[in-house]
């Protein structure tokens, strides 16, 4: 992974990668949980993508309702992930497993024999 993808575009992506996948749990706790919920894990995902959320909502069309937030910041995530970043940072992304955070987990995967 490190000899395809420049340090840097690793060290920017896993931060972006961990905020997409924790808002993407956000929403799919939205659908069954209230969004005030006292719940531990809630508390902790609104805690860790209210920035994220923040900015935005600087960006976010009025049709879009609060509960379905979560989900619109995990695909502006995911578009930074996929075309943006690799164009600033100069590596490339063919497919969903060639980015810097799923390669890590699938290659930590196939490590560990699962």
């Amino acid at each position: 992974m490190i000899t395809t993808t420049p340090p840097i575009g690793i060290l920017i992506d896993l931060p972006f990668g961990l905020l997409m996948w924790a808002s993407f749990v956000h929403f799919l706790l939205n659908i069954v949980m209230n969004e005030d919920s006292a719940f531990v894990l809630m508390r902790l995902l609104r805690g860790l993508n209210a920035p994220i959320y923040a900015v935005i909502n600087l960006i976010k069309p009025a049709f879009i309702i609060s509960r379905l937030m979560p989900l619109y910041a995990a695909g502006t995530l995911f578009i930074l992930r996929y075309y943006v970043l690799p164009l600033v940072v100069g590596f490339d992304v063919w497919s969903f497993n060639d980015m810097p955070l799923e390669r890590l987990l699938l290659s930590a995967k196939s490590d560990l024999g699962l």
